[in-house]
């Protein structure tokens, strides 16, 4: 009651002040701390994150799932001593307790031969995908953040794709390829594999910088990123802590397709006899064009169901993986 001004109390309310009975009252002690205190539990992003994951029954069987298709990918052909010999003839079989997807084409264990070309497959694919995300979301991020570098960008990007990618690949075969003098066979001067490699990269990831371009675009003018200019922060910390984290759901999605999308060219090489694969080795790809070259798929339809089970498995176990962790890295779903 003491600070209380009294004159004007006594003006707005035409009390007498002093006819108030005191006794009326009674003082309680200052809880202003208590007030602004917070009883939600401690708040952890990436604990969030891992919590949400593991409790979706889709993450934990899509993992297992795929782990398990890895694990057999790298181990079969090993314990099994596979090694491509294309030059054997034999007959194919139907499955059986011998030979769990039956014979293949040249007489060998389809079995041992489909989880070498997964091996094979796989590698190509998680090498195109790590190119194509690394490559695109740094390049997408400076478009992006950097307006200057748009004419510069628009113009590299509207250069490399006016080629058609097919084009692209056999120009680039053949600015590498030399002659044998010897022999006169065709010779690279890198290894065939990694010519296919740059090729396909060299547009790959232009999509996904255009994308993460977008996001960025969208999130640059926040306040708090404006805030963090104002306060000196570096181009490279506003990026990497306040719009990546901003655009990694995003990122993560797009990584969904990037397997499975590559599993496909490697597939669609091999159709089209690009022979790239290393000696001694198989592919998913190589595996389906020796099959699809004959009728024979049509008596023993083991030979093509076993490849083409192990492709659709691997992508859309990858697709539910990438979807379910996208959705956990949104802080919305928390809460």
């Amino acid at each position: 009651m003491t600070n209380i001004d009294k004159d004007k109390f006594q003006r707005e309310n035409k009390v007498d002040f002093e006819e108030i009975d005191l006794s009326l009252f009674e003082k309680v002690e200052d809880k202003s701390s208590e007030s602004e205190r917070l009883n939600s539990k401690p708040y952890s992003y990436w604990k969030s994150v891992f919590k949400l994951l593991f409790t979706s029954p889709t993450f934990v069987i899509s993992v297992i799932i795929l782990i398990t298709i890895l694990l057999l990918a790298f181990i079969i052909p090993e314990v099994m001593n596979y090694k491509n010999t294309s030059s054997t003839v034999g007959n194919p079989e139907l499955p059986s307790w011998d030979h769990l997807f039956g014979i293949g084409m040249d007489g060998e264990d389809l079995f041992g031969r489909v989880w070498a070309g997964t091996r094979t497959t796989l590698l190509f694919a998680f090498l195109i995908a790590a190119i194509q995300i690394t490559v695109g979301v740094i390049l997408g991020a400076i478009w992006g953040y950097f307006r200057k570098t748009d004419i510069f960008f628009i113009q590299i990007t509207s250069i490399i794709t006016i080629v058609p990618q097919f084009i692209l690949l056999l120009l680039m075969v053949f600015v590498f390829k030399r002659e044998k003098p010897a022999d006169g066979q065709a010779d690279y001067i890198i290894p065939i594999y990694w010519v296919i490699v740059f090729s396909i990269s060299v547009q790959a990831w232009i999509g996904i910088a255009q994308m993460i371009r977008v996001q960025v675009l969208l999130v640059k003018n926040t306040d708090y990123n404006t805030a963090s200019i104002s306060l000196g922060s570096s181009s490279y910390r506003i990026i990497n802590k306040n719009i990546m984290p901003k655009v990694l759901p995003v990122i993560v999605q797009t990584a969904a397709f990037t397997i499975p999308a590559a599993i496909s060219i490697e597939a669609s090489l091999a159709y089209l006899a690009f022979d790239f694969i290393p000696q001694g080795q198989t592919s998913l790809g190589q595996i389906l064009n020796q099959v699809m070259s004959e009728t024979k798929w049509q008596i023993y339809p083991n030979l093509i169901i076993a490849p083409m089970a192990i492709i659709m498995i691997v992508s859309v176990v990858f697709f539910l993986t990438a979807r379910v962790f996208a959705d956990s890295l949104d802080p919305k779903n928390h809460r």
